[in-house]
């Protein structure tokens, strides 16, 4: 006879191999990716499968890779320097979410890049309808871990420059004519198109 409730042993899920992690999470994406192409997407997520082409990218990346912070070994030596302070202040990528949603609001910033492989997209959902309401020019890149690049970090949901240094200036005025009429003068159109097709849009197939 046992008195009171019988203990329920937990059952000790098996450790996975590396091999076995790899294939389940791509068996989870090829889930995700059919369950994404098997239904109707409202246009406000569906604009995100619409980002720049590798070319593109590249003249992008060139440019916002002048104006990468410092990272910490770059930041020891500046601070090792008899005046760490001396000089113009230096211009910088921006990003955090906050941040690069503050300097749009404020008008500051001049280019945002938003990555569309931020999970979940909401995050970043708003943001190409606030660029277009303080007018300030938007590209989508396609993977986060190419901004994180520009800030030394792994990934990041978007960046944003708010001036260039005059040699600069003509390259900056050849991506934002490549953002403008990629994004910015297709807004409307990009907001009133469904998704769920299989085929994913990049600046090189408009």
């Amino acid at each position: 006879m046992v008195l009171g409730k019988v203990k329920k042993i937990p059952l000790i899920a098996p450790r996975l191999t590396k091999e076995q992690k790899m294939e389940k999470e791509l068996l989870i994406k090829k889930k995700i990716n059919k369950l994404a192409n098997a239904i109707r997407i409202p246009p406000a997520i569906n604009q995100f499968k619409t980002f720049l082409s590798e070319d593109d990218t590249k003249k992008f990346i060139n440019l916002f890779m002048n104006y990468r912070p410092e990272n910490k070994e770059e930041k020891k030596a500046r601070l090792k320097s008899e005046d760490p302070k001396k000089g113009p202040k230096p211009i910088l990528v921006k990003f955090g979410l906050k941040h690069v949603t503050n300097l749009i609001e404020t008008k500051k910033a001049k280019l945002v890049l938003i990555s569309a492989s931020v999970d979940p997209i909401e995050v970043v959902i708003f943001l190409p309808t606030l660029c277009r309401k303080m007018g300030v020019s938007y590209a989508i890149v396609e993977d986060s871990t190419i901004l994180g690049r520009l800030v030394n970090l792994k990934s990041t949901s978007c960046v944003c420059l708010c001036d260039v240094r005059p040699e600069d200036e003509a390259a900056f005025k050849e991506i934002l004519g490549i953002a403008n009429a990629t994004f910015l003068d297709s807004y409307e159109t990009h907001l009133s198109t469904w998704g769920g097709g299989p085929k994913k849009q990049t600046t090189g197939e408009q």
